[in-house]
């Protein structure tokens, strides 16, 4: 009784009970005007055409256009109606308005040099054609100077995340999706907090959810009593916007500008393993310390000014890359940083790793906690499993959310009778982002292989070519992942996948762009 006399008080609950609330009033005046006014039910009418066609026009994925024509057709007028005013919302123009502003004043701090340019057209002549694209139209350099570290695990990452925090002299730039009480945050606020007294400039961005369910509505209010510059990334408010759906999924941590982190360890217990929640937590991470750190700095400003202009003294923190870059670190390889955007309309994520789908000759390695693909990333996929490259998939064995289990394995037979492989993480959950091709190339970062984002979500990653010792690092997990996993088969999946949850899962697909 009592947990659920705190759901009910709790401020998740309060939000959505006010949004409820908001679309309840918006069916019963449109109802009750019908009702009044008949002929307004004609106009109605016809206004759900007219957006029906615009849907069809704009310019967005295809999944996405069948989604809200199913929705506008199959709840005439109401849904043509919640498109209209999700897609009129001021905020969300608004938003996108200042993003693309603070996009284009910090893309002239992203240019690749064109002796990194000359480096890379001797080695491959295609692999300059992504890097043009980055550079030119998304604003993020390749960079070589510089090195990395791998680490398979959170545990992993944990370890050198402390070590490095302990020897900041300069700043501390942190944004994370998820922060969560614990051993693993006590960790980390302890050193920031010894920071930030030692004069060491420390900023903190967590994305709104958390006030949801994780953290203190104001919880960044008392961060800032430590000296920490804290910030919430768009905090959830009872309100219908598009805006609410697009969420900081990103995992930066930038020290000095000379090491940053990335990958898909959050701030939380089960991150490490000291709490279990869906069986062993298998993640990924990796550290970078050179050059390339630049982009992980122009991205972390990009959203710590998301809804502001940029100050000048922001701005420096780029500057001072041209400098830190004269030092040479012995390593191999290159190096690019990218972020993902829903306002951009740019779909930068999807393109990396199309990218590197496309231009496969031996084999593709995809570690995803989540496969929910659009018709484009599903054929390509499929289409290199069938001339004759090796496409593994793992994933997990005990799902996080039942809906992303659903939709997932829905494809299953597409991906099984076209030749992929799919294994699933027998000891648990697997959260890792990572995609291998041909000992070559990799990506790793906070990019899931699905809709949200893809489309929907902030991300970022960090593509890497020809770094020999890294590369390995990466095959050699994936290669001890596979051992600990069991091969799905098309009788497997008859026998442990009845028709009713095939249908639940058809449906999850229909919503997922969505979702």
């Amino acid at each position: 009784m009592k947990k659920l006399w705190r759901l009910i008080y709790s401020r998740t609950f309060i939000v959505l009970l006010l949004i409820m609330v908001t679309v309840g009033a918006i069916l019963w005046t449109v109802t009750s005007a019908t009702v009044l006014a008949p002929a307004l039910l004609s106009v109605l009418q016809i206004f759900s055409i007219v957006v029906a066609i615009s849907v069809i026009n704009r310019p967005m994925n295809a999944s996405f256009k069948l989604t809200w024509i199913i929705f506008i057709i199959g709840i005439p007028i109401f849904g043509a109606l919640f498109y209209f005013i999700l897609q009129s919302n001021i905020e969300t123009k608004r938003y996108r308005k200042t993003f693309k502003q603070q996009s284009l004043l910090l893309r002239q701090y992203g240019q690749t040099s064109p002796k990194v340019l000359h480096a890379l057209a001797e080695q491959d002549q295609d692999q300059l054609k992504l890097a043009h694209y980055m550079n030119q139209y998304v604003g993020y350099a390749l960079h070589s100077n510089t090195d990395a570290t791998y680490f398979p695990s959170g545990e992993a990452k944990f370890e050198a995340l402390l070590s490095e925090l302990r020897k900041a002299e300069t700043y501390i730039f942190m944004e994370y999706f998820i922060v969560d009480f614990g051993y693993m945050w006590d960790s980390i606020l302890e050193i920031l907090k010894e920071k930030a007294a030692q004069g060491v400039e420390v900023r903190f961005m967590y994305d709104g959810t958390n006030s949801l369910t994780l953290l203190p509505y104001n919880y960044y209010k008392t961060l800032r009593k430590y000296g920490i510059k804290a910030k919430v990334f768009s905090q959830i408010i009872p309100a219908l916007s598009t805006v609410q759906n697009n969420r900081d999924h990103r995992k930066i941590a930038v020290i000095d500008g000379k090491v940053a982190f990335t990958g898909g360890v959050n701030i939380a217990d089960e991150y490490i393993n000291r709490k279990e929640r869906f069986g062993h937590w298998k993640d990924a991470a990796i550290m970078i310390k050179g050059e390339a750190v630049a982009n992980f700095t122009l991205m972390f400003l990009q959203m710590w000014n998301f809804n502001e202009k940029t100050p000048n003294n922001d701005l420096n923190y780029l500057k001072d890359h041209h400098e830190k870059e004269k030092s040479v670190i012995d390593s191999e390889g290159f190096f690019l940083p990218y972020g993902e955007s829903p306002f951009d309309g740019d779909e930068v994520a999807k393109r990396v790793c199309l990218d590197m789908i496309q231009s496969a000759t031996n084999y593709i390695y995809i570690m995803t906690p989540y496969l929910v693909l659009d018709d484009e990333m599903l054929d390509n996929l499929t289409y290199a499993a069938k001339r004759g490259v090796t496409v593994r998939l793992l994933l997990p064995h005990i799902y996080d959310k039942q809906s992303a289990y659903l939709a997932a394995r829905t494809d299953f037979p597409m991906y099984l009778e076209a030749g992929i492989e799919i294994y699933e993480y027998t000891p648990g959950f697997v959260h890792s982002k990572v995609v291998l091709v041909d000992d070559k190339k990799a990506t790793v970062g906070t990019v899931n292989m699905d809709f949200r984002s893809f489309y929907l979500n902030f991300e970022c990653g960090l593509y890497i070519y020809k770094h020999r010792q890294v590369l390995a690092d990466i095959h050699q997990d994936f290669e001890d992942a596979f051992a600990q996993s069991e091969r799905i088969t098309l009788i497997d999946f008859a026998r442990t996948y009845p028709w009713y949850k095939r249908f639940a899962g058809a449906l999850m697909k229909i919503i997922a762009p969505l979702l």
